[in-house]
């Protein structure tokens, strides 16, 4: 059985390689997406299946590195009370017996919970797939490496991301500490070097954002892939709301705090548009020439870059993230998705199936459907984004006063 799934995992990575299979391969996903989702749009109910097909689990908030932009760490205390990481016995009793159930870890940095490891071991163990695990890659011991070797020559972890603000220099003024970029080259090396001694199907990405301090050396980060000896780069556009956003999304929800809106807030990003068109541009055409594979979240197409990046614009879309997927912070507690924290549940004292269609998740998903977007998620990873601008930007051929910039901001 295991080796059955090597020998898949090994295809299935080499035919990624190749341009016709990977867009193959996209329209079969595509297809069956909608597939699963039709039945949410007929129904309009807001209820999901009886569990989701997974689950994103924080499984810590604490990080080694103390990024001025990071809005993470403001998590840990979210609810008003100081909650601990749920133990192993926890974590057993709280995630369903359901083999197949596909679970992805994020932070903080995982590392930094010294257990990380028996964790993965733990829903490797209940017969769950590892989509994906976060890490800035500074603390990938030998040890650690080995062990995430093993575990996707098992077949159990399938992609590991590593943010990067960009080359050297940069993405260590970014982190706040010299010699990040250097400690984050040697933790992927190990780790590759772990995966190809295992003959292990493991892909490695690394993942950058759309910023004012990023923006020039965005076609860099091609350069950067290949000194690590990656060939993924995914690109996240800046996620951002407005407060008009969040109060007219704060009222939509019936939310008695604005503070359970986890995003960057401002009234304008600040951005060069044009100049963002033509850098995410020259960083696709470059991945392209190199034979790097390139994505981007959202789904900001070049027809809709001018209204993603204008406060005020209108941006429609749609998002069945809490129909798919549950959101389980590191404590136990459930929220309703990454950008909106509304808690809908708690691992410690419910089952998942209990909570994922309680009466007020239900809720929420029906106002969801019912409002397509709520206006924070226009600016999110998970939302679908219409390809067409529905309006011209606010304020296009209007003067304004000149656009200030803003901190660099990384969304995990």
């Amino acid at each position: 059985m295991v080796l059955a799934s090597r020998i898949r995992d090994t295809l299935a990575t080499r035919a990624r390689a190749l341009p016709l299979a990977r867009h193959a391969w996209a329209r079969y996903r595509r297809h069956r997406y909608q597939q699963r989702i039709q039945r949410f749009l007929d129904e309009r109910t807001g209820r999901a299946d009886k569990l989701p097909m997974g689950a994103v689990y924080e499984a810590t908030m604490r990080c080694n590195l103390h990024c001025e932009f990071c809005y993470v760490g403001d998590l840990l205390n979210l609810e008003g009370e100081w909650r601990q990481e749920l133990t192993l016995d926890g974590l057993r009793a709280a995630f369903p017996e359901q083999a197949g159930l596909q679970v992805s870890l994020t932070g903080g940095e995982i590392f930094m919970r010294k257990d990380i490891l028996s964790v993965l071991d733990l829903f490797r163990e209940k017969g769950y797939a590892c989509g994906y695990l976060t890490t800035n890659g500074t603390i990938i011991t030998e040890e650690r490496a080995e062990a995430l070797a093993d575990l996707a020559a098992a077949g159990f972890l399938k992609h590991i991301s590593v943010s990067i603000d960009g080359p050297g220099e940069l993405h260590d003024k970014a982190r706040g500490l010299k010699g990040t970029f250097e400690r984050t080259c040697t933790g992927l090396k190990r780790l590759q070097e772990a995966a190809k001694r295992k003959h292990a199907p493991l892909r490695v990405s690394i993942n950058t954002t759309v910023a004012h301090e990023s923006l020039e050396s965005l076609d860099q980060m091609v350069d950067v892939a290949e000194e690590l000896g990656v060939d993924a780069i995914g690109l996240n556009h800046l996620m951002f709301s407005t407060p008009e956003e969040v109060a007219e999304t704060v009222r939509l929800i019936g939310a008695d705090d604005p503070s359970v809106i986890a995003t960057y807030v401002t009234a304008d990003p600040g951005l060069d548009i044009a100049r963002v068109r033509e850098k995410v541009a020259a960083l696709e055409e470059k991945c392209r020439r190199k034979n790097v594979l390139f994505d981007f979240r959202p789904k900001v197409h070049p027809q809709l870059i001018e209204n993603y990046y204008t406060p005020g614009a209108k941006l429609e879309g749609r998002c069945f993230y809490p129909f798919l997927h549950a959101r389980v912070s590191f404590s136990g507690k459930v929220y309703f998705c990454p950008f909106i924290r509304v808690e809908v549940g708690d691992l410690a004292t419910s089952s998942l199936e209990d909570i994922w269609n309680s009466d007020k998740y239900v809720s929420m998903r029906r106002s969801l459907v019912e409002n397509g977007i709520f206006p924070v998620c226009r600016r999110c990873c998970k939302v679908e984004l219409s390809p067409e601008p529905v309006a011209e930007p606010f304020g296009v051929g209007v003067l304004t006063p000149p656009r200030r910039a803003i901190p660099l901001t990384v969304v995990r």
